[in-house]
């Protein structure tokens, strides 16, 4: 087995569990749309988090070129996995926690926002010593596209606005097509 099937084995499960999370509190909302209390912000900031769950997922499809893979390589995609599990996780509803989407958006937004702006934050760093250490120059290109995001969860961690929190996560989702379009349109 190459290292790459079984490190990518590794972290599919992650993905796999974060995908889940999204799916599960999407057919929740739809199941009881009746008594849901619909919140377009957090609509959007799911989108971006399964948006940029795929886009990750499919990034880690330039490793499969390299013979060896780190201890090193693999913990920090590991720590990504996790973060990325996070956003989805924090940002998917439980329908038990209430059928006010707008609520659960004002009480848990920074809390999945923050695991944005770590993602964010550590993505910059794995996309550089993916670039300058294992000679995989599309992360390091990436960083162009993915240092516009650092504003983009930054600011609704502090300017709490429902407008503004729609226009990000807006951002977010448009920004992680965009990234998709650019460095993944075929698979090499």
């Amino acid at each position: 087995m190459h290292p790459f099937e079984f490190i990518i084995a590794f972290f599919s499960f992650i993905y796999a569990l974060a995908l889940t999370h999204l799916l599960l509190s999407i057919t929740a909302i739809i199941r009881h749309r009746r008594i849901v209390v619909f919140s377009l912000p957090q609509a959007l900031w799911m989108l971006a988090a399964l948006v940029s769950l795929i886009a990750n997922w499919i990034s880690l499809w330039d490793f499969h070129k390299l013979q060896t893979i780190t201890l090193g390589t693999i913990f920090i995609g590991f720590v990504l996995s996790v973060i990325q599990y996070l956003v989805c996780a924090l940002v998917s509803p439980e329908l038990r926690d209430g059928s006010d989407l707008k609520a659960y958006n004002a009480q848990q937004g920074r809390a999945y926002i923050g695991a944005f702006a770590a993602l964010v934050i550590c993505s910059l760093f794995a996309n550089v010593i993916a670039g300058s250490s294992l000679g995989i120059q599309n992360w390091a290109r990436q960083n162009t596209l993915v240092l516009s995001m650092v504003p983009v969860v930054f600011l609704p961690l502090f300017i709490r606005k429902p407008w503004l929190d729609a226009v990000c996560a807006f951002t977010m989702s448009a920004l992680g097509v965009l990234f998709l379009l650019v460095y993944y349109q075929v698979l090499k």
